[in-house]
């Protein structure tokens, strides 16, 4: 091509949308072109948090920069803590059931303040068994990008269109899909406890990381994880109880010091297991969605306790809000099924 003649939008290496994961404490965005190949990724330490008096617009255009000097006219479509109270704006949640098309319906507009199409995800919300609530804002795009590869890898069945999804961290997420649609999930505050715990609490002034180096160090971690998940797994209505056994392992040294951060952990995931496992029933294989070593540390767990689960792509973000902004209309020149 001519280097004086304008870009081909149906190139496959055009660029077409950029996409935000945009949390509590980083951001990441990806630059797709019209196939849903993700042709550049950029991050910063800019969550939402972190922003300073608001200024989100100048936080998105330093990140993206060069994408907006190329293409300054480039859609943009975000999900996570960015459409919270306390994000940029907040976008009103989805109710579940809710499947691509209620999700992409109710997309939240941002243009006028960012001076460019751009649209915010919604996030769930969901009623518990009490009546209560229950939401998410950015593990729902993690879902929907699970379930859209999954969609290019299995033949058009209720195999594919059914799924428990397990979304480890700072609040652990356990969602349940019947045909493509959200109808149910279950949120714990799993990570978060053990941070407090860690840090704040008696607990924490026993504990020690092993050494990342040391072999044996990790192996008896592990073992003291093992035991910690059998417990809160039989135990789970005991589980203030167990935590104080944190402590008295270690004085009584039945555990070393590199051995109580992970039967803290295990006695946590092991509860949540057992309570979830309660809550949604045995007849889905759960899928693990996140950081390949939270993911890594819950499939340790699940196959523990008799109960394998398979480990989807660390790239379900991407994928996600891809797809979501198709069924939007976002993209034009999409060629790839979802």
């Amino acid at each position: 091509m001519p280097a004086s003649a304008a870009p081909d939008p149906q190139s496959p290496r055009h660029p077409v949308l950029i996409g935000l994961d945009w949390g509590t404490t980083s951001l990441r965005a990806y630059l797709f072109d019209a196939y849903g190949t993700e042709l550049q990724r950029l991050q910063a330490s800019q969550g939402i948090l972190a922003v300073p008096e608001g200024r989100f617009r100048e936080s998105f255009e330093a990140l993206c920069a060069p994408w907006l000097a190329s293409d300054p006219g480039l859609p943009v479509i975000a999900s996570g803590m960015i459409g919270s109270r306390q994000g940029w704006r907040e976008a009103p949640y989805a109710h579940a059931p809710a499947g691509f098309e209620e999700i992409a319906g109710r997309l939240s507009r941002l243009d006028d303040a960012a001076g460019r199409v751009f649209r915010l995800v919604p996030g769930v919300q969901a009623s518990t068994q009490m009546g209560a609530a229950d939401v998410m804002r950015g593990e729902e795009t993690q879902v929907f990008g699970a379930l859209a590869a999954r969609s290019l890898l299995l033949p058009a069945d209720a195999a594919h269109r059914d799924g428990l999804f397990v979304l480890p961290g700072t609040h652990s997420k356990w969602v349940e899909v019947r045909d493509h649609r959200i109808v149910a999930l279950r949120t714990y505050l799993t990570g978060e406890t053990y941070a407090v715990l860690r840090s704040h609490s008696i607990l924490g002034r026993l504990c020690a990381d092993p050494a990342a180096d040391d072999a044996e160090a990790q192996l008896h971690a592990r073992a003291a994880f093992d035991i910690g998940v059998q417990q809160g797994h039989a135990q789970p209505g005991a589980l203030l109880h167990l935590l104080f056994m944190v402590r008295t392992e270690g004085l009584f040294e039945r555990f070393g010091a590199s051995q109580l951060p992970a039967y803290l952990s295990g006695l946590l995931i092991g509860a949540e297991i057992a309570d979830a496992w309660a809550w949604c029933g045995d007849e889905l294989q759960p899928a693990l969605v996140g950081s390949t070593e939270l993911a890594s540390r819950y499939a340790r767990a699940l196959h523990l306790l008799g109960l394998p689960a398979s480990i989807a792509s660390e790239e379900c973000t991407a994928e996600g809000l891809f797809a979501i902004a198709v069924r939007a209309g976002l993209v034009p020149n999409y060629l790839k099924m979802v």
